[in-house]
């Protein structure tokens, strides 16, 4: 009897301890499952403008970003030089800047606007106006310092410029930042240009402190039946060259502008071709048209005054005249605006000027009705109180017993 107790008792044991054991290890296997189940996962946010960061700057790089920035207006400054048959180095005229005369450089101011029609490539019309001179006085060549040629004349241009821009800054889209101090993308852009242009010069010769026009003077023998023909202060110009700009902010950038002008003109300095003979100057122009076709004749140690003579080279007609600037520029993009309009408009609303507009009454308004139009009497309306019963007990009904 006690054995088959023992036995009873000792199964019963292994149940109950097979049983907790199958317990615990399907707790076990499921745990990892429901633990990644409870995880607690980020909040989704939805794309929209009401989820848009003030804080951090966010870069738009699809690929019409540019579009926000297509516009630009630009000015410029910096020296201008001009590249002629007047002065230059102490030698034989040099083609290209090889014969450039630093010490009459001279200034240049612009404006115009920018226009982004594709991503790297723009278009760009400006008005420039500068001043170029030359001088013989200034170099130590025989032929061309006893020639004693001078002149100085403004530049006055309007132009159009092609721009392919190689590389360009990463802009900035932030609502409301005005700075690139937490920008971290590239902010250097360079691009190569050229163009056509027309533009005004009119060259003038110093004489002691004064200064004369020269085209009305005829100093080639303009207008003679053997001379050559009157030349226009008007002529084309074909500016070639390339700049580099760095992003300042969203809005602004600050550049370094070159160009080099090809001109259809070698008159900018009054100077090609050959000498006319003098004498006829003389007698139908004047002393003073005489003196500016040949102002070697004011000079007494002249090596060769044959050189200065009828059919000798007075310039080069071979190549025209050019000039160039170098500008510093300043350009501001007119990006689209933000503005908080609707905090504005909720501001006014509740201002003291949007009620006062409220309370005008237009003539042409319907009359607003009145008492009168009711039917009521004029006169005060007496205030009932109203009745509160909720105090009070009702009355219980007896019952009657029968």
């Amino acid at each position: 009897m006690s054995l088959t107790f023992v036995k009873i008792c000792t199964s019963g044991l292994n149940l109950k301890f097979t049983y907790c054991f199958s317990l615990v290890l399907t707790w076990l296997m499921l745990s990892p499952v429901l633990c990644y189940s409870q995880k607690l996962k980020d909040p989704k946010i939805k794309k929209g403008p009401t989820n848009r960061s003030y804080s951090d700057p966010k870069l738009k790089e699809s690929p019409i970003d540019w579009k926000a920035t297509r516009t630009e207006f630009m000015i410029g400054a910096g020296p201008s030089n001009f590249l002629g048959d007047l002065g230059g180095q102490d030698d034989v005229a040099q083609p290209f800047m090889f014969d450039l005369e630093p010490t009459l450089t001279r200034y240049s101011v612009s404006a115009g606007v920018r226009y982004f029609m594709r991503e790297y490539h723009a278009v760009r019309g400006y008005l420039s106006f500068a001043e170029v001179r030359g001088d013989d006085a200034l170099t130590s060549y025989p032929n061309r310092r006893f020639r004693n040629l001078n002149f100085k004349s403004p530049i006055v241009e309007l132009a159009a410029i092609y721009e392919f821009h190689l590389i360009k800054p990463s802009y900035i889209h932030l609502l409301g930042a005005n700075t690139t101090k937490l920008f971290n993308g590239n902010r250097f852009g360079a691009y190569v240009s050229g163009g056509a242009g027309l533009f005004y010069f009119n060259p003038k010769g110093k004489l002691g402190n004064d200064y004369h026009a020269l085209k009305p003077l005829n100093t080639a023998g303009q207008g003679f039946p053997d001379g050559p023909n009157p030349y226009q202060r008007l002529a084309f110009g074909f500016p070639l060259g390339g700049g580099a700009y760095v992003l300042l902010n969203k809005n602004f950038t600050l550049g370094l502008d070159f160009a080099y002008r090809w001109t259809t003109t070698d008159y900018i300095d009054d100077a090609t071709g050959y000498y006319y003979d003098n004498t006829q100057i003389l007698e139908r122009d004047g002393k003073l048209a005489a003196y500016f076709a040949n102002p070697s004749v004011a000079l007494s140690n002249v090596p060769n005054p044959d050189w200065y003579t009828k059919n000798q080279p007075r310039g080069n007609a071979k190549s025209n005249d050019t000039y160039m600037f170098l500008q510093v520029t300043l350009s501001k993009s007119f990006t689209p605006a933000v503005t908080n309009r609707k905090f504005k408009q909720s501001r006014r609303m509740r201002g003291e000027t949007y009620k006062k507009s409220k309370k005008k009454i237009t003539p042409n308004r319907e009359k607003r009705r009145t008492y009168k139009t009711k039917g009521i009497k004029n006169s005060k309306r007496k205030f009932k109180a109203p009745k509160l019963n909720f105090g009070k007990r009702k009355k219980k009904n007896k019952v009657i017993s029968f």
